[in-house]
Order: structure tokens, then sequence, then C-alpha cells
């Protein structure tokens, strides 16, 4: 193939992956730790109303964080949180009045985050969103061996409301 093909073949594929380009999944945005934000967030000296949550098992790897509204549209804008390290385990929000939406795309399950102006309380909703969910587990507890709050092995989709508890345990798993 002399050089002046090659360049056609070349433009052509570029134009394609362009115009196909739309459909592809958002994409994955490098999550970079900020220790000093989410102590200031999350300490236990430090009152404040952010949730925190911990990955016991599991991570964000492979996690797209968004906005979603009440009427459950899920914003396509990806939203950064703010982790305490590379290991992308623990993490809060960097507002924690939004709503937000946790796909875990390698697992299929979803959760939701939406706060409440009362008396310091949010609601978490889970799902399954593939099939794929059906061989993974999202549990959350209140931290700490407090309270299991949701079992996806137990009841695919739901919400709970959390009050007074602001630190979360997650585990994220094969079953």
């Amino acid at each position: 193939m002399n050089s002046l093909g090659l360049i056609l073949l070349l433009s052509t594929l570029s134009a394609l992956s362009a115009a196909f380009a739309q459909d592809c999944p958002p994409e994955y945005t490098a999550i970079l730790p900020q220790n000093s934000e989410f102590n200031k967030a999350c300490a236990s000296d430090n009152y404040s109303e952010s949730p925190c949550f911990r990955h016991v098992s599991g991570s964000l790897r492979l996690a797209i964080v968004s906005y979603y509204s009440i009427w459950y549209k899920v914003d396509t804008k990806v939203v950064t949180p703010i982790v305490k390290d590379g290991f992308l385990t623990d993490f809060t929000f960097l507002n924690f009045q939004n709503n937000y939406h946790i796909n875990y795309t390698e697992a299929g399950v979803w959760l939701r985050y939406q706060y409440h102006d009362i008396q310091h309380c949010f609601d978490l909703a889970w799902g399954k969103g593939s099939n794929r969910a059906w061989s993974w587990k999202l549990i959350g507890a209140v931290a700490n061996g407090g309270k299991v709050l949701f079992d996806t092995s137990q009841t695919s989709t739901g919400v709970v409301t959390v009050c007074h508890n602001r630190s979360i345990d997650l585990w994220l798993e094969k079953r």
C-alpha cells in the first residue's frame, strides 16, 4: 500500500471513530487522593454533615460517580468524589447537599445518595443495573459493626433512610 492509500485509510478510520464516539460509555475520570480534604470532612473529632463511606471490600475503581435528580435521571456529568488515598476505598462528596449516583460498572450494581435537610438524614438507594449484578453483592452498614442497612443479595432494589450516622461501611464482593 502506498502512502496516499495509507493516509486515506487512516482518515476514513478516524472519521468513523468520531462518528461512533458519542455512543461510547462515559470516560473514566482519574480520581486523585485528597487526604487533607477527606480528613477535614470525615475526621471523628470534626463535626461535619458530610457522609463518609469506607469500602471494607471493593472500591471506586471502575465506578462512575455522577449527579442525579430526584426524578431518577442520572446526569451525564461525571463527578469526582473526595477520596482519602489511592486505594479508592474511603470517600465522601464535595457537596453533601447534592444527590449522587455511583455506578459500579464492573459489578452491575448502583448506589444512590440523597440528602435530607431534616435531622441530619440521608437516603441510600441501591439496585442491580445489569445481569452481571446477580453474581455480585453490595452491602451497606453503619460503620464499625453497626446495623446492616442493605444487602443486594437479599433485596435487589430498595431505599433506606439513615439518620445521625454519617459513617457507612460498604462491601462490594463477588458471590
